[in-house]
């Protein structure tokens, strides 16, 4: 199962009290937050939700937290929960019987409504760390414990020798001037105990006893955290450090020591729960990133491996990396071109001359090296004249050039003839493609509209396209395995998941109709040959956006190949690495269209970087050289490997 983050972001810096004074960049923080999580873990926003300034009352705050995070169908047990707060901090002296020895105060987070009336009677005493903590142990009852709450906050101000008074309305503190203790228990979480007495260990947001979460705060107790025009000094000094060393192996007790080169003097980073020894937020966004593959170094060359099979040609450019986590900085160690390639694996030599021999690690193509450009026309939009001319600019036309700007060869063209593709900029943020190589025009919906926002969004679907195109289209020119093996498409009883139906391909196609019966199909393979075989099923998807998702690989632990010679196999059987395959539509489409491309290997290979877009499902695959690795190169070089192809078509039961 594919691990999620969802997170609870808040920021205030405008307060409804007049008593309180305004923050300058709570707001900025939590919109930086937000950023951060999207763009390097791939959050989708859906699953961010964000609260800024009057959004974050006492009242809405909880209300989010219940249906965003506690009653979330979309959340599993073990996903990435994150809480995160920038604003003012306070506290309240401490009713009766709070605490298990004398009084004191309370830590609060400061709502925007802190301070000020709620009822007649009561005043709004903020979100109190006792009610904080029960509202964090209900949602890991039902969501599990992998909770990590961040607090860019303080709650009481320094002695005041430490900071000059003109810095204090930098803190991210406000006293409280209206709210009483009874408030504090009116006020409390229906879940909180009110006169449970509280050891001291356990008091305010950081007690070290917590096991429903891990806190990460901008400073311990009697400690201030304060902030600058360009944010909070421990969000600045969270995110710095994020961009400037790797995450997968940090652990939470070494981030305050982590972040000691980024923050001020003054301020001190805390950390504290009963999981501080667990990776950052469990390594959920941390996976394996599939677009990388295992490289060795060879000599004064790296062996990377990947080969024929993924589409590696003789010039193909790599970039390497020293490990192969999503999430976590990981910068190129040097550019590599291929000069020898084999089926499964290739040889790269420096892009430029270097004094040490390469290092293995990692590698990611930069550049595909595909013979024969991907040839788009760019119809005139006279309602975009700005947006099409932008699009037109980073399309090369010229043949030097075709190699030099895109990840793969794109080369321009005026007569929509000569095109494989025509593209036309909209009115509206979107474009509309005109599909015209025969595969896709013969079995798919020749025009489809996709939206995207700006210039840089739609070279990334053309160059999705042209990808998608290359895969397409590859195969082994000898065809070693083209008449001895087959694939079936059988539709499946969804109670028994025992085929219901004959072979459902007829001449490489099959249509198929969404009948709103969760209808479930398994792919059948014949091997007639007298090798054991590898087989990597994808399904690409013809829509707009060209995805392209592995949907059954084999585990690299396996100890023999799952397709025997002579023998046959089921994808879609039921367990956990052959799940049933499905072909519904989404709302509002009458019609959809992909491919079924199965790729064969008398060896084990990584597939995986052939994926695009969202995958469909999770994957296994080396995070350890692949099989192949300590094999000689005359032995590779006897590695079989051929591909068959399949078009799947599904339609409404309307339409039948």
């Amino acid at each position: 199962m594919v691990r999620q983050i969802f997170a609870l972001i808040i920021g205030v810096d405008n307060y409804e009290s007049n008593d309180i004074w305004n923050l300058q960049s709570a707001a900025k923080d939590a919109r930086k937050v937000e950023q951060w999580l999207v763009r390097d873990f791939q959050v989708p926003r859906s699953h961010v939700c964000r609260l800024l300034n009057s959004q974050a009352t006492k009242r809405n705050i909880e209300d989010m937290f219940m249906s965003h995070l506690v009653n979330n169908p979309a959340i599993e047990p073990g996903d990435a929960l994150i809480v995160y707060f920038a604003g003012h901090g306070s506290s309240i002296c401490a009713p009766a019987g709070w605490f298990d020895q004398g009084r004191g105060d309370v830590p609060v987070l400061c709502p925007y409504d802190y301070d000020v009336k709620a009822s007649a009677r009561l005043t709004n005493a903020g979100i109190s760390d006792r009610s904080l903590h029960a509202m964090l142990q209900d949602l890991a009852q039902v969501k599990g414990d992998n909770i990590t709450l961040i607090l860019d906050t303080c709650f009481s101000l320094p002695p005041s020798g430490d900071i000059e008074p003109k810095e204090r309305h930098h803190i991210r503190f406000t006293p409280t001037r209206k709210a009483k203790p009874e408030d504090l228990l009116s006020g409390l979480w229906r879940s909180a105990i009110p006169h449970k007495a509280e050891p001291f260990a356990q008091r305010g947001f950081t007690g070290t006893t917590s096991s429903s979460h891990v806190v990460l705060a901008a400073c311990g107790t009697g400690w201030a955290a304060t902030e600058r025009d360009e944010g909070g000094n421990f969000t600045c000094a969270l995110l710095s450090m994020c961009e400037s060393r790797p995450l997968h192996k940090l652990i939470y007790s070494d981030v305050p020591r982590e972040l000691g080169p980024f923050m001020e003097d003054h301020q001190h980073a805390a950390c504290a729960g009963a999981n501080v020894d667990r990776l950052l937020f469990n390594g959920v966004p941390f996976a394996i990133d599939p677009q990388l593959v295992y490289a060795a170094s060879h000599d004064d060359q790296i062996r990377v491996d990947a080969g024929a099979i993924h589409g590696v040609t003789v010039g193909t450019e790599f970039t390497l990396h020293s490990h192969n986590h999503k999430g976590s900085l990981n910068p190129s160690l040097g550019a590599f071109v291929v000069t020898e390639v084999s089926s499964t694996w290739c040889l790269a030599e420096p892009g430029s001359p270097t004094k040490h021999a390469p290092r293995g690690g990692w590698a990611r193509i930069a550049r595909w090296n595909n013979q024969t450009p991907f040839y788009v026309n760019v119809k005139p939009s006279f309602s975009s004249l700005c947006r099409r001319s932008r699009l037109v600019r980073k399309l090369p036309s010229k043949p030097a050039d075709v190699s030099k700007k895109l990840g793969v060869k794109l080369a321009r063209v005026d007569a929509a003839e000569n095109a494989d593709l025509t593209v036309r900029v909209r009115r509206s943020q979107g474009l509309s493609l005109e599909r015209r190589d025969p595969l896709l025009a013969g079995n798919c919906a020749t025009e489809v509209f996709v939206t995207a926002n700006g210039t840089h969004a739609e070279l990334r679907i053309v160059e999705a396209a042209a990808r998608f195109h290359m895969h397409l289209y590859r195969n082994n020119p000898s065809r070693p395995l083209a008449d001895l093996v087959s694939m079936e498409l059988v539709r499946l009883d969804s109670s028994t998941w025992k085929p219901v139906s004959p072979d459902l391909l007829v001449n490489g196609r099959a249509e198929l109709v969404d009948d709103h019966n969760s209808a479930i199909y398994a792919v059948v393979l014949h091997n007639r040959s007298d090798a054991d075989l590898w087989p990597y099923l994808a399904y690409m998807d013809a829509g707009g956006y060209y995805n392209i998702s592995m949907i059954y690989h084999p585990d690299p632990a396996a100890p023999i190949a799952p397709l025997r010679r002579r023998s046959s196999m089921v994808i879609g059987s039921g367990s956990t690495e052959s799940e049933a395959l499905s072909f519904a539509l989404a709302d509002g489409v009458d019609r959809g269209s992909g491919f079924l491309k199965l790729f064969l290997s008398t060896a084990y290979t990584t597939m995986t970087l052939l994926e695009q877009g969202p995958a469909l499902t999770s994957v296994k695959h080396a995070a350890i050289p692949s099989k192949s690795s300590k094999l000689s190169k005359t032995e590779l070089d006897d590695t079989m490997w051929d591909t068959l192809l399949a078009s799947v078509t599904v339609v409404r039961a309307a339409l039948c």
